[in-house]
């Protein structure tokens, strides 16, 4: 027999399309090129010609959801889009007080979030935002006491 022979024996057997046949077999019951093979009564071959087909693998499918994930980077920070950030880089002379600090890294973050959305999530400068983000909670903890509470408890 021949794939399209195949494809319509599976397709009355299951009574639905062979996308969904293949669909469940490979996503919702996880099985492998020969247990699946053997559930449709079909060469391995042609069940693996199959899963390639219609991206059932799971690096295919793992893949073609990032691609999806970084199409909808852009939207993720649209409200940094709005804000001008031509004077970023103009230096301000330090009084080292952790609210300057905790205004530096404000500004600091909405900068790369403005990187990241003008890149469409693309630029390598954004690597840094997780940090910037980071450090802000670590100003915050400090000025609640969450730090010293944090140390003590240790003790």
């Amino acid at each position: 027999m021949r794939y399209l022979q195949y494809k319509g024996v599976v397709e009355r057997e299951y009574k639905m399309s062979l996308k969904k046949v293949m669909h469940q077999l490979c996503v919702n019951e996880n099985l492998n090129a020969v247990d699946g093979a053997k559930k449709l009564g079909i060469a391995k071959e042609i069940f693996v010609y199959w899963r390639n087909y219609f991206r059932l693998e799971e690096r295919q499918l793992l893949f073609d959801q990032t691609v999806a994930d970084l199409m909808h980077l852009q939207d993720r920070y649209t409200e940094a889009a709005d804000r001008d950030y031509s004077d970023y880089g103009t230096a301000i002379p330090p009084s080292n007080t952790i609210d300057e600090l905790e205004d530096v890294v404000d500004n600091l973050i909405g900068y790369y979030k403005h990187i990241h959305y003008s890149s469409e999530g693309f630029s390598l400068k954004t690597a840094k935002l997780p940090l910037y983000e980071f450090s802000k909670s670590l100003i915050t903890d400090y000025r609640n006491g969450e730090l010293a509470r944090e140390i003590q408890s240790g003790r």
